[in-house]
């Protein structure tokens, strides 16, 4: 089955958020440093907390860095299309930020504020890396993910297609972050109005193939050429592992 494309209907993309902040509308600005901010700000604190950094550390620098470097520098406005991916970008300006950093004794957090709902989500979905980059490009990958996840959602709710969002959930990401056991299609099935367990799974792979897609979609958000695609889509998915 052929998808048909699926950017027509996600307008807003990183590059699009970028280039709002070189805009002259002061609203649009303000949310696309928030919407940029929530995209990068998990793989920043997931390479702080594996070099060694301390909860209550992790997050207090994480919000200086984008405080200090992301807001008050203009990280993102200086970000050029070909010049380099975004997430290069982010790791590069971070690793410089801190061996400028010394603590103070009181941080500035203009701008941005980690709950500590957040935080305790971050903990609760690390995972064992070999190194401080290797966390940030594992909790960068994931991030694509669930963006890619939630435009799928999406699609299929305003399409009048909940149902099969609410099977592939229930079969193949809830199970995949550890949230329960995948059930058994005939259960799914019933529980979702599938007439059979066979329709279910065709169910499944088409929902499958198309998070799939836009996940290249946002994956492709990132990268400066499209020429790069198919280089960071494996990067992504080696990272996801």
């Amino acid at each position: 089955m052929e998808l048909e494309r699926t950017d027509a209907r996600f307008e807003t993309t990183r590059w699009t958020l970028i280039d709002d902040l070189a805009g002259d509308d002061d609203a649009r600005r303000a949310a696309a440093r928030e919407m940029l901010a929530e995209c990068y700000w998990p793989a920043v604190y997931a390479w702080l907390r594996r070099s060694g950094r301390d909860r209550g550390q992790a997050a207090e620098l994480t919000q200086a860095f984008f405080a200090e470097v992301v807001l008050a520098r203009g990280l993102f406005e200086r970000a050029e299309r070909d010049r380099g991916r975004l997430r290069t970008l982010v790791l590069t300006a971070l690793q410089r930020f801190l061996v400028d950093h010394h603590r103070r004794a009181c941080a500035r957090r203009d701008g941005m504020t980690i709950s500590l709902e957040q935080i305790e989500h971050e903990e609760s979905i690390a995972a064992p890396a070999r190194d401080a980059e290797s966390a940030f490009d594992r909790r960068w990958a994931l991030s694509l993910l669930e963006a890619a996840l939630r435009r799928c959602e999406d699609h299929y709710r305003s399409c009048g297609r909940a149902r099969h969002w609410a099977l592939f959930e229930a079969r193949e990401v809830r199970p995949a972050l550890g949230e329960m056991t995948a059930p058994h299609l005939a259960d799914l099935a019933h529980e979702h109005g599938f007439a059979t367990p066979a329709d279910a799974a065709s169910a499944v792979q088409v929902v499958k193939a198309r998070a799939m897609a836009i996940l290249r979609e946002v994956v492709g958000e990132t990268v400066p050429v499209s020429s790069d695609l198919d280089t960071e889509m494996r990067f992504v998915m080696t990272a996801l592992g």
